[in-house]
């Protein structure tokens, strides 16, 4: 509204704003400021329309204005509802959570940063569209240990920062992290790996993956920068020769080959795969050159595992592997091992040769539960039949006790014994770890204390820690504790500040889109019901181009959209079907996302009847005689035929037909003789019936 100071004096000016059916409306640019004479403004009145009210309402803005004068000034304005709110439209929003740890540490003369942060923040952008930001720092180090931002869609995904990388191709990248990763799992999957870079701001390596699934072929390719190398391309590939999903058989070959220094490296395998459900069974042998230490290498392997009725596990496996550095002596290693495992109880053995001795190992262990105690023992013993002989026997008790569901006092008990250069030497370990939770108050104390045995007069502490904490709120809650723990024979204490903090709050997005739904209207009432089926592959057509096609469940978005008017296509008649609506005009708003609902028809169905007209009154009377065995040719309007038919032995038949007009004809030569052939029948299918 605007607003002129048509005076001679500065006014200042105070509004009353109300509505006549109560909506909830108000002065949105209010201010402290006069009006000088001559002087024009702009009032703008923002008013909230109720979500179930109709299109044609019509509502009164009175607004009020105070100024020095002792006449009170009124304005009334109507606004007309042009068209009801739809339901399905959503509020564009980006629901963002974060988590908060914060650990400080004692200073110490030569640390500049004594603590640790680890935040994390994820949302979603969209319906199938998902981020998250993490950054974690490691204390009294000036540059984070992690830092990546991540953007997952439906059928791609993109890393960026500092994270592990998940590359599975048979050379590994020369480092154990990316800087760079992209996904793209449509027709024909692919991805890309971009690694640290170096002070000159060069990566180290960069790979890619591409996915040939119609082929049952993985290709990788992998350029190694390092400065320091024995090959610059990598080229691997997987070949799923044969497969048997029936009766659980798969055989793949992979094989490598590196170029780009002094000579080619290769190596390669297979891999045989045979599963069921009780049982598998796998083997490989894979021979070649390691592309990183140039050692010449032959491994041949097989692991089985199998479950029996009465709950045991057993798996095995064997290995034969020897290794040939560059001018050395050959280094073999077979291993044999099996594993049992039931319930609660395991037993482990292993047994491996190699060219300078051999190492024998055993592992048991078993837990026993009650309803407020658990026991569990363990015991490790290893032989050593090396350059130097070694035995070890580790035996390891813990016994705990719940005082309720979260509280709980555990005895922890141990021994170490080492057998080495004639020299036995044991350890003993006694240690007490609690927890302890408050029912009436949000806070919580916790402890560890491990003491160290040995023959002296005095026991010594190993390992201590101690602190509380409180929760706060939903999803916030800080610790405060103590802790003492050797590095060699040098203590360090520390103290350590803990802050988790969680919360979810929603983000305006800054941009538009447009939702919806592709259905089989069944009941034709213009609405989607729970039973409907939606529409899969139907194209969707934005300002004449194709955009996106629906899903298994006839839904289809529109994640950005430009502003104002919008053009949506769809085809006229898909799978049978047809629809109404195939164009639709719309309006897209900031920080909205509009619904549009396409409902699809049902063919409808045309019951024709063939008879005998005794009566010649056109008409189908009850006791006339049904003419069967005529055969009946169906066209369109124009003339094309669409299908022919056969009436049964009542001589009716029915037609499946879009809307539109038709007409009948019979073939005169199927008509029985002393029948007169009739006249051509136009008829017109209409939307609205179904019979």
């Amino acid at each position: 509204v605007r607003l002129s100071n048509l005076g001679t004096t500065a006014e200042q000016i105070e509004l009353d704003v109300y509505s006549t059916q109560g909506w909830p409306v108000y002065w949105r640019n209010p201010t402290l400021n006069p009006l000088l004479p001559g002087q024009e403004d702009k009032v703008i009145i923002s008013c909230l329309v109720p979500a179930p009210t109709p299109a044609g309402t019509v509502e009164e803005i009175t607004l009020r204005l105070h100024d020095g004068s002792p006449e009170t000034q009124s304005l009334k304005l109507k606004i007309l509802i042009t068209a009801a709110q739809n339901p399905g439209d959503q509020d564009l929003t980006i629901p963002v959570s974060s988590n908060l740890n914060f650990q400080y540490l004692p200073p110490t003369a030569s640390t500049t940063l004594p603590w640790n942060l680890a935040w994390r923040t994820s949302g979603n952008l969209f319906a199938n569209t998902h981020f998250d930001f993490f950054l974690n720092s490691a204390p009294y180090s000036p540059q984070p240990t992690a830092a990546y931002m991540g953007v997952t869609g439906e059928q791609w995904a993109l890393r960026l920062g500092a994270l592990g990388h998940n590359w599975d191709g048979l050379i590994p990248p020369p480092t154990y992290s990316s800087a760079l990763y992209y996904q793209d799992l449509r027709s024909t999957p692919w991805s890309i790996w971009v690694g640290p870079t170096t002070p000159e701001a060069t990566p180290l390596w960069w790979g890619s993956r591409i996915d040939l699934n119609q082929y049952g072929l993985r290709l990788n390719y992998l350029h190694n920068l390092e400065p320091d190398r024995h090959f610059q391309h990598a080229l691997a590939g997987n070949y799923q020769l044969y497969a048997s999903p029936l009766y659980g058989w798969k055989l793949d070959l992979e094989g490598a080959v590196g170029l780009g220094e002094t000579d080619p490296l290769t190596q390669g395998g297979l891999i045989l795969i045979h599963r069921n459900e009780k049982r598998e069974l796998s083997g490989g042998m894979h021979t070649g050159t390691d592309f990183y230490s140039l050692n010449a290498f032959q491994e041949i392997g097989f692991t089985a595992y199998t479950d029996t009725p009465q709950d045991l596990r057993i798996t095995s496996g064997v290995t034969w592997r020897t290794e040939t550095p560059p001018a050395d002596l050959t280094l073999r290693s077979n291993k044999l091992w099996t594993d049992l495992t039931k319930n609660h109880h395991r037993l482990g053995l292993a047994y491996t040769h190699r060219s300078d001795g051999n190492i024998k190992e055993i592992k048991a262990g078993t837990t026993w539960r009650r309803p407020q105690s658990t026991i569990t023992l363990s015991a490790n013993y290893s032989q050593e039949d090396l350059k130097l002989i070694r035995q070890a026997l580790i035996l390891g008790s813990r016994y705990r006790y719940r005082l309720s569901a979260d509280n709980y006092l555990e005895a922890i008990l141990s021994e170490s014994l080492t057998y080495q250069q004639e020299t036995l030497t044991h350890l003993p370990e006694l240690g007490v770890k609690w927890r302890y939770i408050s029912s009436q108050k949000p806070w919580d104390c916790f402890g560890l204390v491990q003491w160290e045995l040995p023959s002296a007069p005095f026991a010594k502490i190993k390992t201590f820690q101690s602190g509380f904490g409180s929760q706060t709120a939903a999803g916030t809650a800080w610790q405060i504790y103590a802790q003492l723990f050797f590095q060699g024979q040098n203590p360090v204490y520390s103290m350590n500040l803990r802050l988790q903090h969680q919360d979810l709050y929603f983000m305006p997005s800054p941009w538009r889109g447009i939702h919806g739904k592709a259905f089989v209207d069944l009941n034709r009432n213009g609405l989607y019901d729970q039973n409907e089926p939606g529409l899969l592959g139907l194209p969707v057509y934005l300002n004449g181009n194709q955009v996106t096609e629906t899903k298994e469940d006839g839904n289809w978005e529109i994640a950005f959209t430009g502003a104002g008017r919008q053009l949506l296509e769809f085809p006229r008649e898909y799978q049978g079907y047809y629809t109404l609506q195939p164009r639709k005009e719309l309006t897209t708003e900031l920080h909205k996302s509009i619904s549009v609902l396409i409902p699809y028809l049902p063919p409808t169905d045309v019951r024709v009847q063939v008879f005998i007209d005794a009566n010649d009154n056109k008409r189908f009377d009850p006791a006339e005689e049904g003419l069967s065995s005529v055969l009946i040719a169906v066209y369109d309007q124009n003339h094309q035929l669409i299908t022919e038919k056969s009436a049964d032995q009542s001589g009716a038949f029915f037609l499946t037909l879009l809307p539109g007009n038709y007409q009948l004809e019979l073939d005169e030569g199927s008509l029985p003789d002393g029948y007169a052939k009739p006249k051509p029948l136009p008829f017109k299918v209409a939307t609205e019936a179904t019979l």
